[in-house]
């Protein structure tokens, strides 16, 4: 298989990368910058120029093709309000695009988001797909406009596009900016000695549903072989762990003791609790996690004592 992995360079792109190669795939990548990946050709394009885009899948020649490029919270903290809405969506649609007029045979994984849900009443939990969609936040708006797009180009052109929902990623290589890295890098820190022994989170009490990054990419593939297109399916652990029992299990893994404090209040946007289901990925695919989440937290806190 001659698999295209936009956002190629990322953290969950590199992962991609490696899976994809140990399964026989020959794999080119899209990013924005010069990030070589080991095992794969690049092609440096914007995604938010259609030439750009078209040119890149052109040369790519691709049978299967893994979105993965986006704006996130992570990525892109202080994005202005008006890019929510144009850069994921512009980049998305200018991708399937160009994947309808150079490849369109080629079987296509939108990468979107848990977010897309927003908060869900605990009585549906673990949240299945066939859950509203209602965001309440402008990265979920923006992976739900992804969504809708692609659901388009099913319906009016016949593309072989499937979504997946993932929830929250964690493992080696994770930057910093996300929940688990934030809590990460201040732990390896204190470790280190090179910060009091104090470590600083918005919220103890909020819960996610972790699943580990090398996980995530084999139920990505998994898709893109057994997934139905035009069909959704959540990547996710099905369990919701409190945020606060991460830091615990981030201090035991490190050997060490610290106060934690809250720095924040709930506002209207925060996700209290957050669980989803997998069972039509593990029915269609076989897919179930290999990862527990003290091997993941291991590897992370690893990452950054590197």
């Amino acid at each position: 298989m001659r698999l295209l992995i936009t956002g190629i360079g990322g953290f969950v792109g590199r992962h991609m990368a490696v899976y994809a190669v140990t399964r026989g795939a020959t794999v080119v990548g899209i990013n924005r910058t010069m990030r070589p990946v080991p095992g794969a050709e690049l092609f440096v394009a914007d995604l938010d120029s259609a030439s750009a885009t078209a040119d890149a899948v052109k040369a790519a020649a691709a049978e299967a093709v893994i979105h993965l490029a986006a704006h996130t919270p992570a990525n892109c903290p202080q994005l202005p309000l008006q890019e929510w809405l144009t850069g994921t969506p512009v980049a998305t649609l200018n991708l399937l695009e160009a994947v309808r007029i150079h490849c369109p045979r080629a079987k296509v994984l939108i990468v979107s988001s848990s977010a897309v849900y927003g908060q869900v009443p605990l009585d549906r939990l673990p949240v299945t797909e066939d859950h509203p969609v209602q965001p309440a936040t402008m990265y979920g708006v923006s992976k739900a406009i992804q969504e809708l797009l692609a659901i388009r180009y099913v319906s009016e052109y016949g593309l072989q596009v499937i979504r997946a929902r993932p929830f929250n990623l964690v493992g080696p290589g994770e930057p910093r900016g996300m929940l688990t890295s934030t809590l990460a890098a201040q732990i390896t820190a204190i470790a280190a000695g090179k910060q009091p022994p104090v470590v600083r989170m918005r919220h103890r009490a909020t819960s996610r549903d972790f699943t580990d990054v090398r996980d995530a990419v084999a139920a990505y593939w998994a898709l893109l072989e057994r997934g139905e297109p035009g069909g959704v399916y959540n990547v996710c652990s099905g369990t919701a762990t409190p945020v606060g029992d991460i830091v615990e299990r981030l201090l035991r893994l490190a050997g060490i003791d610290a106060a934690v404090e809250e720095t924040g209040a709930h506002t209207s946007g925060d996700i209290l609790i957050q669980a989803g289901s997998a069972a039509r990925l593990t029915a269609a695919t076989g897919w179930r996690p290999r990862f527990d989440l003290d091997a993941s937290l291991r590897d992370l806190l690893a990452t950054f004592a590197s």
